[in-house]
């Protein structure tokens, strides 16, 4: 499977988001970081690319500002 539509910024938000959702019951699990990881696999096949998101997802998942600032993002995009 080819990078379909492969837009590094937004996967990374989303899995950031993934992340804060895997985080709520202050666990985060190898097991959840699989799922994260095989939701990417829908965009590309490349297992470095995919953990490089993630790495960049959790940093950006710890800092709740940028969340935010991501979820409005979403929000102007599909308006």
């Amino acid at each position: 499977m080819e990078n379909k539509n492969l837009n590094i910024k937004k996967l990374t938000g989303i899995s950031a988001l993934l992340v804060h959702a895997a985080k709520i019951d202050e666990e985060y699990s190898n097991k959840e970081k699989k799922i994260i990881l095989d939701f990417l696999t829908n965009f590309t096949d490349d297992n470095k690319t995919k953990e490089n998101i993630l790495k960049e997802a959790e940093l950006l998942e710890s800092d709740s500002n940028q969340i935010l600032d991501f979820t409005n993002s979403i929000k102007k995009d599909s308006v």
